[in-house]
């Protein structure tokens, strides 16, 4: 029995066989899972806990995850995008404009805690803020995070792809960006290749990709080649796909700062962006920009999408961007809205509560 998941995912499994030392292998412990167990992942979009560069007037006075860490934490696996390093280096790589607003995010040492403290099993690094602080700050990043106990992957070659035995389950995740650090949503062969690769040495394989265009006005999958300022930010819709054709149980994504629709395909779920869930600082909470999931996702022993739920959350402009529960649950309402333009095609219904359905089930 083996299930595949592009970007995170939880299950059980009885006789796995012992593999020798890889770097892309880690374990970890935390919730037993049984035989008969229905598997839950849980997944947020992008996460970047306040900025200290070129100063600290953009860093909260306290882990903004732990208001909702209990929502966090109530699954077999826990999954997000960090958007930014984690160091002390001081100079950054992206050249900024002389005037104007300067995106590079660097979170001081000490932050890997406050992931960790929040529950989460793995952090995506393929994305266009890795590089931020340059090749130094994310080696540091990567370190920290194997301090915490917190398993990454997204940069290659080396850890494009991370394999983690939790509770005798070995779960594969592969992250994919836009960047040259990382396998690219435009070569979608390469990371075809790399799922083939890996597959048989997993019991649940993830892929978490980072791409699509930007800003509050890109919540639509166009189903077409998406470009953002000049750049290539890939067909997420063909490239999803393809990742769930060639043995991926779930695909996740994050990227164009907005949420955006779930579809089910061969029985696999596919949600292409997940949105900002915790962007202290700089990063635009306009409109649609300041909404976003706690996605749960159930899946059965092989992958296959049972059920899920969504928890409306939202961020407010100001002082304090903490994470909160949305009585008006507006994202609920936009996911609904979105899955049934952009994938009409798709079995799943999403109910005024937020509960994920297959119809007639």
């Amino acid at each position: 029995m083996r299930l595949l998941f592009i970007f995170g995912a939880g299950l059980i499994f009885a006789g796995c066989k012992n593999q020798g030392p890889d770097p892309n292998e880690t374990a970890t412990k935390k919730e037993s899972v049984t035989v008969d167990s229905a598997i839950t992942i849980t997944a947020v979009g992008d996460l970047m806990l306040g900025a200290d560069y070129p100063n600290r007037s953009r860093m909260p006075k306290h882990n903004i995850l732990l208001p909702l860490a209990d929502s966090l934490k109530n699954s077999h696996f826990l999954i997000g995008n960090i958007e930014g390093v984690i160091t002390d280096s001081t100079i950054p790589e992206k050249k900024c404009p002389l005037y104007g607003s300067c995106y590079v995010f660097r979170m001081p040492p000490g932050t890997e805690k406050q992931f960790k403290n929040a529950g989460f099993d793995f952090l995506n690094l393929a994305n266009n803020h890795s590089g931020d602080f340059g090749t130094a700050a994310l080696a540091q990043t990567m370190q920290l995070l194997d301090r915490a106990g917190i398993a990454y992957a997204g940069i290659r070659p080396r850890h494009s792809y991370k394999i983690i035995s939790k509770n005798h389950i070995r779960y594969g995740i592969i992250g994919v960006g836009f960047g040259w650090r990382h396998l690219q949503i435009a070569q979608p062969e390469a990371v075809v290749k790399q799922i083939k690769k890996i597959r048989d040495s997993t019991d649940i394989l993830m892929v978490f990709f980072h791409g699509g265009a930007e800003g509050d006005t890109t919540e639509h999958v166009t189903r077409n080649t998406e470009v953002f300022r000049g750049e290539n930010r890939g067909n997420v819709y063909a490239f999803a796909r393809s990742c769930i054709d060639a043995g991926a149980d779930l695909v996740l994504g994050s990227g164009p700062h907005v949420t955006r629709g779930i579809e089910l395909y061969k029985q696999k779920l596919i949600a292409y962006s997940l949105g900002n869930y915790a962007t202290f600082g700089a990063i635009s909470l306009k409109g649609p920009m300041g909404m976003a999931p706690i996605l749960k996702i159930r899946v059965n022993r092989k992958g296959d999408f049972i059920n899920g739920r969504i928890i409306s959350t939202r961020q407010l402009a100001g002082d304090d961007r903490t994470p909160q529960l949305d009585p008006t649950k507006k994202v609920i309402g936009r996911m609904q809205l979105l899955s049934k333009l952009d994938f009409p095609e798709s079995p799943l219904t999403i109910t005024q509560k937020g509960d994920i359905i297959i119809k007639n089930f």
